[in-house]
C-alpha cells in the first residue's frame, strides 16, 4: 500500500506538467484550421443589417455593433458597408487604442449621416501602449481624426445606394429596392486610414493586415410597439488570418485551400488575405406558430458571384444566387422530411422567414423542427465564377426567433462541415 501511494504521489506532478502542453497543442491545431469560432480575428462579419432610415430613432428598426481591440497595441480597422448585392456602398476607418471598444449605430450613419469619430490623439488607458506603437502603421496615414458628419448631398446618395441600389450607371442598380436600408458589414484590421476601395488591388497589397486582435457583437433593436417591440443580439462572425501577423503586403503563404476574400484579391495571389473560408452547409432550428405566436427568420449571408468588378452592371447577377432543389430539407418534430421541390434563389444577404416558399413546407401540423440547408450557389461547379476556384460557395446563417411582440433571440446556425471540407455532405 505504501509503495502504491508513493507511486501515485510521484506521478501526480508528471501529469500536472504534461497537461498544459496538451492544451497548447490543441489550440495550435485549432488556429490552423477552418473551424470558425469566437476567437480574436483579423476580420469581423455582420451577415445582415436592416435600418429604418425614415422613422424617428425612438421607433426605428436599427442595427448596432461593437468592435473591440483585445491587444494592448493600437489598431486601425476598416469598416465596409456592402449592399444586399455585394457592392461596397460606403467605408470608413476606426482608430482603436489598446483594449479599446467602439460602438457603431448604423442608424446614425444611414439616417443621420454621422460616421463615428476616432483619432490617434484620443487618450489611452494605463494598460495600453502609446497610440503610435504599432510597427505596421503607415505613420503619415494614421487617423487624426477619422469619421465625422457627411453633407446632405452625400447622405441622400448613400441612402439611395442601400434602399434602391441607385448610384451612377443608368439601369444598373447595385442593390435591390426596399423601404429600409439593407446590407452587410465587414471589419478588417488595416495599417492606415487610407481611403482605398476594397475593389482596388492596392487594398489587399498595401493596406490590409493579419493580426488576430478584433472581437465584436451586434444588436438588432426594433422599438416600434405595433410592428416589432423586440431586440436580439449575437457575436459577429470572427474570421481569423492564418498564419497571422506581418506587415501589409507580406505573403508567407497559407495552408487554407481558399480564403474569405479570394474573389477580391489580385489574380496572381488569390489567397493573399489569409482569411478563413466560411462553410456552405448548416443545421438551423425553427419554431413557428403555436400558442405564443413564435416566428423564426434566417438572416443569411451568401458569397456573391462578383469579385473586384468595377462595372456596376455586374452586380445584378448577385440578386439571384442559386438554391438547388433537394439541397434544403425541412424536418418536423416527428422526423418527417420534406425537401425543396424546385430551384430557388436569394440575394447576397437577406432575411428569410421559415414560412417562406423559398424553403420546403411543413410535413405536419408541428410547430417546430430544423432545416438542413446547403446554400452553395453552384457557381464554381458551373464555372460561371471567374473569381473563385472549384469549391462550395461560402455562407452564414443566423437564426432569429421572436414571440409575443416582446421576446427575441439570435444565435448562429450550426455548420455541418467547415470551409475546408473538400466535398460538403449531400442532403439527407
Amino acid at each position: 500500500m505504501k509503495k502504491t501511494l508513493l507511486a501515485l504521489l510521484v506521478s501526480l506532478p508528471l501529469f500536472a506538467a504534461t497537461a498544459p502542453a496538451a492544451r497548447v497543442n490543441a489550440v495550435t491545431e485549432n488556429n490552423a484550421s477552418c473551424d470558425i469560432g469566437q476567437y480574436p480575428a483579423a476580420t469581423l462579419l455582420l451577415p445582415n443589417f436592416e435600418v429604418d432610415i425614415n422613422s424617428q430613432s425612438t421607433k426605428a428598426l436599427n442595427t448596432v455593433f461593437t468592435v473591440i481591440n483585445t491587444s494592448r497595441t493600437p489598431q486601425m480597422a476598416r469598416v465596409t458597408l456592402w449592399t444586399d448585392l455585394g457592392y461596397p456602398g460606403s467605408w470608413f476607418n476606426l482608430f482603436l487604442s489598446g483594449y479599446d471598444a467602439q460602438t457603431i449605430s448604423l442608424y446614425e450613419i444611414l439616417a443621420r449621416g454621422r460616421y463615428p469619430v476616432t483619432s490617434v490623439n484620443m487618450p489611452t488607458g494605463t494598460a495600453s501602449a502609446k497610440n503610435t506603437e504599432n510597427p505596421n502603421f503607415v505613420t503619415d496615414q494614421i487617423c487624426s481624426p477619422a469619421g465625422g458628419l457627411m453633407s446632405p448631398l452625400l447622405l441622400t446618395r448613400l441612402q439611395k445606394i442601400f434602399t434602391t441600389g441607385e448610384r451612377d450607371e443608368p439601369n444598373c442598380p447595385v442593390g435591390l429596392t426596399h423601404k429600409n436600408a439593407i446590407g452587410y458589414v465587414t471589419v478588417d484590421v488595416v495599417n492606415s486610414c487610407a481611403t482605398t476601395s476594397p475593389l482596388d488591388p492596392a487594398y489587399w497589397t498595401e493596406t490590409i493586415l493579419f493580426d488576430n486582435v478584433l472581437t465584436g457583437e451586434y444588436e438588432r433593436i426594433n422599438p416600434e410597439s405595433t410592428l416589432g417591440n423586440y431586440a436580439g443580439g449575437n457575436p459577429l462572425v470572427h474570421i481569423r488570418a492564418i498564419p497571422e501577423g506581418g506587415a501589409a503586403g507580406s505573403e508567407p503563404g497559407t495552408a487554407l485551400p481558399y480564403t474569405f476574400y479570394d474573389r477580391y484579391t489580385p489574380a496572381g495571389a488569390r489567397k493573399f488575405d489569409r482569411r478563413q473560408p466560411l462553410p456552405s452547409t448548416f443545421s438551423a432550428r425553427f419554431i413557428q406558430g403555436g400558442r405564443t405566436g413564435f416566428q423564426t427568420m434566417y438572416a443569411v449571408w451568401r458569397e456573391a458571384l462578383t469579385g473586384s468588378a468595377k462595372s456596376e452592371c455586374e452586380y445584378m447577377q448577385n440578386a439571384k444566387l442559386g438554391i438547388s432543389k433537394g439541397q434544403v430539407v425541412r424536418f418536423d418534430e416527428h422526423e418527417n422530411a420534406v425537401a425543396l421541390a424546385n430551384d430557388g434563389y436569394s440575394p447576397a444577404t437577406s432575411s428569410i422567414p421559415t414560412t417562406s416558399s423559398m424553403l420546403p413546407p411543413m410535413a405536419s401540423g408541428d410547430n417546430g423542427g430544423w432545416l438542413w440547408i446547403s446554400f452553395d450557389n453552384g457557381a464554381s461547379k458551373k464555372e460561371v465564377n471567374p473569381y473563385s476556384t472549384r469549391r462550395a460557395s461560402q455562407n452564414w446563417v443566423i437564426v432569429q426567433m421572436y414571440a409575443e411582440g416582446r421576446y427575441g433571440v439570435d444565435f448562429d446556425a450550426s455548420w455541418i462541415a467547415n470551409g475546408c471540407t473538400a466535398t460538403p455532405p449531400s442532403a439527407p
